[in-house]
């Protein structure tokens, strides 16, 4: 009898590893599919890829994989029951136009849950004033934690801006964020806000209008997201941090099954295709990259000019949250310099100036000065900030290296403690001329930069990403 329930059990465990390794099977050919799809949309043409240069094909390549990447670890460390922060951005895996200064990081929640986040930041004094000159170690200039719906560019289609699948539900920033004077901060997340509860809080429901489609519904966070925005880059400091779901704390969680490695395989088939599509359609057909899309006479991305600067374009998201944009497109000759002046009735909290290539990754800001912020590139004594976007080093303040790419996206970032009035709000202006003319629109006391000050400013740059992205 024990030797036939023995043999029974037997055959059922065959059958059922047959069964996993079958379905472990079709879910890797999936995922093998959706990598060659992804490849694939590097060079055709429907997808309106960048011109199949040498550099845009090997960055392309590194896009791909950097998704890849980012996907993987997605699927593989998060849960909404055992929360973790991850970055969603970093030196590597770079989209979206992402902002240099800013850390990115994400964390899985579940609406009906309840969960703390529990940090520390250094000195935070200039999150009260708005001045600038700490140079102790100090807080970075910006924090927004935001309660979101989705992470864009997963469907593959743009018609998820439309339809407000990516929203913000809710957000605290340096502004608002109840902090002791030692620094520490706790902020809850749940649906409701606990009646006794007085101190930080996130909403993870809410009930929320879609302006484009003009629908009311309930919508429900899968993530927190956090934006740690450096400008010192040489004295500000990553916050400490760590987030746990309340009824989880110190529970195990179980190991992997079949059937959910299956699914995490299925998931990085689908979205890693779709998200290479998205960001590219988005380039293509809502900032006109190439052309004039919609036939109404201009570019939404203006070539050599920058727009004036406006809430972000999108139904929500991640972007937003108090953040006011700009934007254009740069093509330069060798010999080229586009000047971009920004003058501001009211100093930005903070301010930032940035390039993209045609993947819509910025290009190496560890090693190359391809972004300024506000502290530094300081107002300039006529009262304004003078960008100059050129391949070469043209000796002064305020150069935005190219690092040799022909064309490429720029976009700024503002936030202010309050949004200033349409009559108050920063001006931006653009002019192209040659390296050699740029006297003609600089202030004549414009600071000159010799090699060995712009290899100071480079290595600080250096010094600053290592940390801030540090493995140890």
């Amino acid at each position: 009898m024990i030797t036939k329930a023995c043999l029974a059990l037997a055959v059922i465990l065959t059958t059922n590893s047959a069964i996993a390794k079958d379905q472990l099977n079709a879910s890797w050919g999936q995922l093998i599919e959706g990598l060659q799809k992804t490849q694939q949309s590097l060079t055709d043409p429907a997808s309106f890829p960048p011109q199949p240069t040498d550099r845009n094909l090997a960055e392309g390549y590194r896009y791909m994989l950097a998704h890849l990447g980012r996907l993987i670890e997605m699927e593989m460390r998060l849960h909404p029951r055992y929360p973790e922060f991850y970055r969603s951005m970093d030196m590597l895996r770079k989209w979206t136009g992402e902002n240099p200064d800013t850390m990115y990081l994400k964390a899985p929640i579940d609406a009906v849950g309840y969960y703390k986040i529990t940090g520390k930041a250094a000195d935070t004094r200039e999150w009260n004033t708005s001045e600038r000159g700490v140079s102790a170690p100090k807080a970075p200039r910006m924090v927004t934690f935001q309660t979101i719906t989705d992470v864009p560019g997963s469907t593959g289609q743009l018609a998820e801006m439309s339809t407000c699948r990516n929203q913000t539900l809710d957000h605290l920033n340096s502004f608002n964020l109840e902090i002791d004077k030692q620094g520490y901060f706790t902020i809850l997340i749940g649906p409701e806000k606990p009646d006794a509860y007085r101190g930080n809080f996130l909403l993870s429901a809410k009930r929320m209008l879609c302006p484009t489609t003009g629908q009311e519904a309930v919508r429900r966070a899968r993530f927190l997201s956090v934006r740690e925005i450096f400008s010192d880059w040489e004295n500000e400091r990553t916050l400490d941090m760590e987030i746990v779901r309340l009824d989880a704390e110190g529970e195990s969680r179980p190991p992997l099954t079949t059937a959910e490695m299956s699914e995490k395989m299925q998931n990085i088939a689908s979205e890693l295709p779709n998200q290479i599509k998205f960001w590219q359609l988005l380039q293509e057909i809502s900032l006109e990259n190439r052309s004039d899309v919609n036939g109404d006479g201009r570019r939404n991305m203006p070539v050599n000019n920058i727009n004036p600067p406006a809430p972000p374009f999108t139904a929500g998201g991640v972007a937003g949250a108090q953040q006011l944009y700009a934007g254009g497109i740069f093509e330069l000759e060798q010999d080229d310099a586009l000047v971009v002046k920004v003058t501001a009735p009211e100093e930005p909290h903070y301010i930032g100036f940035q390039l993209s290539n045609e993947w819509f990754e910025g290009p190496d800001q560890q090693n190359y000065v391809s972004s300024l912020t506000g502290d530094q590139l300081p107002i300039s004594s006529d009262g304004s900030r003078y960008y100059i976007i050129a391949h070469n080093d043209p000796g002064v303040a305020g150069w935005v290296a190219t690092t040799g790419l022909p064309k490429g996206f720029m976009s700024m970032r503002f936030i202010f403690r309050e949004n200033p009035r349409a009559n108050n709000m920063p001006q931006a202006t653009a002019t192209l001329v040659k390296v050699n003319q740029l006297s003609t629109l600089l202030p004549d006391d414009t600071p000159t930069i010799r090699p060995a000050q712009r290899r100071a400013e480079v290595s600080v740059r250096q010094s600053h990403i290592k940390a801030r992205w540090r493995g140890h």
